[in-house]
């Protein structure tokens, strides 16, 4: 392994006929035969013409210059000579190493490389481990890896909440395939496991008794074992089936009839074995590498569509050139000196001194000298860009005195304001921002279901901070899993995901605490009006109590246990669950008494003080 002791260590190998230079210039002296047979990509890079020598004191031989390290290459020369091999230190530069391998389609390095890894480092059993080798396996592009990595992942649970702390380690993309992944392991199992139960499990327990038992004619504690492996299959364990067995055996009073408490240890083999049988081929049957190609082949279809989009527009370019079909007729200007054109190859005449008045960075790039290889029509000097036509034309049009063309939907809005970012249009983002206040009354981001993340996700790519900050506060009104997420989560950057879970978490702590102030009843507080409820229980301190149907209420347990899967508590909505409750307890004089006359403020407050505790929480994404 190179060292920075070693600031240019040569691979001397004798016979050496061809010099393989690293990008940090370290020099490596080889037969050309070894690395010939070992990898077909290399083999056509050598055909090619090679660099010559550059030090008159160097051997006249042949240079292929290649784009890795010199620390890569030497730890895999050590796996093509026969040398002691070298795998990096670390889990980073050892995938390196392979991706490598693999990137010059050495697959018998690469199957040597896989087996040293292994022999000093097993795969991974904890999750943790498991999702830092995931994502490097995806960032260099290896399957293998990725794949037995995932399978460790999807034995756990796969949730939110859990991963808080780990969700910036990897892309949205990435996670998205993980759960989908994991979606697809538990979906296999249940089915497996279900036939399992009917078949296996009472094939290999044949004549067991149990006082209770289940519909499939087992045991009801170990069908229940059984069912805990489809949502965590990290319950496939022998001492979780051990603590399974025990917990019956401790919850059921001693019965005769009962055979669970003696079950012969061969029974038990013969039944783990069966269903450990099943849980392997579960997960055969699952490959990430069937995600992998989906994704490429949605991929080759999506830029197959761009080429055949891109060559109907050549086709059509000479009618397009001025834009007349899209365009308005105020905006095709007569006197225009520049043209714009959008990556689908639409042409936008515009004024010069309009972009530049507009925009700080066409200023500076229309007072730059003209390129000699510069495109021209008409005379007029084009700029190629890169947002397409329909949003240039409502960029055009906020640019010049005639009715704003605004997109109705909330995700090209912010594509719009993200291209007045880039171009430094401060005023065209804010008319842009005051236009969609007038059409939507909502404010900006009308809440219609789950596309709230959709919007969060790319206002954050895009650094849109008051577009993020109004859809972070709306994504409260919805659950935060990865099923509510769905194909949106590939929008995601990990910061972004990780930042909108702790988010989630403050308001959650901050709508406890409001509910908890409702619960003193003290002399100030503002639920005191309720303690006479004849009702409440009243304990031998005589101390004031509340009575039970408002505790329910103002309950937050399930708000500590649900902030992910549900959305959390509005305003509105913990009115309505006081009038339900009140109308419930409709048996209570006193507390109907003390609804008519004071019930409205009460309510009012409890709604102003919770819509306040939601909205004081700071989103701190800057």
């Amino acid at each position: 392994m190179l060292t920075s002791e070693e600031p240019n260590p040569l691979f001397e190998y004798p016979g050496a006929d061809i010099i393989l230079r690293s990008h940090d210039s370290h020099h490596f002296r080889v037969p050309k035969s070894h690395i010939v047979y070992n990898s077909p990509v290399l083999d056509e890079l050598i055909k090619t013409p090679l660099d010559a020598p550059d030090d008159a004191q160097e051997v006249s031989l042949p240079v292929l210059q290649l784009p890795e390290s010199g620390e890569i290459l030497h730890n895999l020369l050590t796996f093509i000579f026969p040398v002691i091999p070298l795998v990096p230190s670390t889990t980073e530069k050892a995938m390196e190493l392979l991706s490598v391998a693999q990137k010059y389609q050495m697959l018998s390095v690469m199957a040597h490389i896989r087996y040293n890894i292994a022999q000093q480092c097993p795969p991974p059993s904890e999750r943790d481990t498991a999702l830092h080798l995931y994502h490097l396996a995806q960032k260099y592009g290896l399957r293998h890896e990725a794949l037995q990595a995932a399978r460790t992942i999807s034995t756990y649970p796969m949730n939110i909440e859990d991963l808080e702390d780990k969700l910036d380690m990897m892309p949205g993309a990435s996670l998205y395939e993980l759960w989908k992944y994991s979606e697809k392991v538990r979906a296999i199992l249940k089915a497996d496991l279900t036939e399992f139960k009917t078949s296996g499990a009472r094939g290999t327990l044949t004549g067991l008794r149990c006082v209770m038992s289940s519909s499939s004619q087992i045991p009801r504690w170990l069908h229940d074992y059984i069912e805990s492996i489809v949502d965590a299959p990290i319950q496939f364990d022998l001492i979780e089936f051990n603590i399974a067995l025990a917990r019956h055996l401790g919850h059921e009073p001693r019965d005769a009839r009962c055979e669970c408490r003696s079950i012969p240890s061969q029974t038990i083999r013969n039944f783990w074995r069966a269903l450990a049988s099943v849980v392997d081929a579960s997960f055969q049957k699952v490959s990430i590498i069937d995600i992998h190609e989906l994704l490429t082949r949605l991929k080759s279809l999506q830029a197959e569509s761009a080429l055949s989009l891109v060559q109907n527009r050549r086709e059509d370019i000479q009618s397009k050139v001025d834009a007349t079909t899209s365009l308005p007729e105020p905006l095709d200007v007569s006197d225009a000196n520049l043209i714009i054109r959008s990556s689908d190859l639409v042409n936008f005449r515009v004024h010069k001194a309009v972009l530049a008045m507009a925009s700080p960075f066409f200023k500076d790039l229309l007072s730059l000298p003209q390129p000699p290889d510069s495109e021209f029509i008409d005379g007029l000097p084009v700029v190629q860009l890169t947002e397409d036509a329909e949003l240039l034309h409502s960029l055009v049009s906020v640019l010049y005195p005639v009715p704003s063309i605004i997109p109705h939907s909330c995700e090209k809005v912010l594509y719009l304001l993200a291209a007045c970012q880039k171009y430094d249009m401060l005023k065209a983002q804010s008319h842009i921002r005051a236009e969609v206040d007038d059409w939507c009354p909502w404010g900006f981001l009308p809440p219609f279901g789950n596309t709230v993340f959709r919007v969060y996700a790319i206002a954050s790519e895009k650094g849109l901070i008051p577009e993020m900050e109004s859809a972070a506060r709306q994504t409260l009104d919805q659950p935060m899993t990865f099923e509510t997420l769905g194909a949106g989560l590939r929008l995601f950057q990990g910061s972004a995901l990780r930042d909108l879970a702790r988010f989630r978490k403050r308001c959650r702590d901050n709508l406890i605490t409001c509910l908890k102030s409702f619960l003193e009843v003290g002399a100030p507080g503002l639920s005191s009006i309720w303690v006479n409820c004849p009702s409440a229980s009243k304990p031998k301190s005589s101390k004031p109590v509340l009575p039970i149907w408002l505790c329910q209420v103002l309950s937050f347990e399930d708000l500590k246990l649900q902030v992910f899967t549900h959305p959390l508590p509005t305003p509105s909505g913990i009115r309505a669950r006081y009038l339900t409750a009140i109308q419930t307890h409709d048996d209570c004089v006193f507390c109907l008494r003390v609804h008519a006359k004071k019930g409205s403020i009460f309510a009012s407050q409890l709604e102003r003080m919770l819509k306040h505790a939601r909205e004081k929480v700071p989103t701190s994404f800057l």
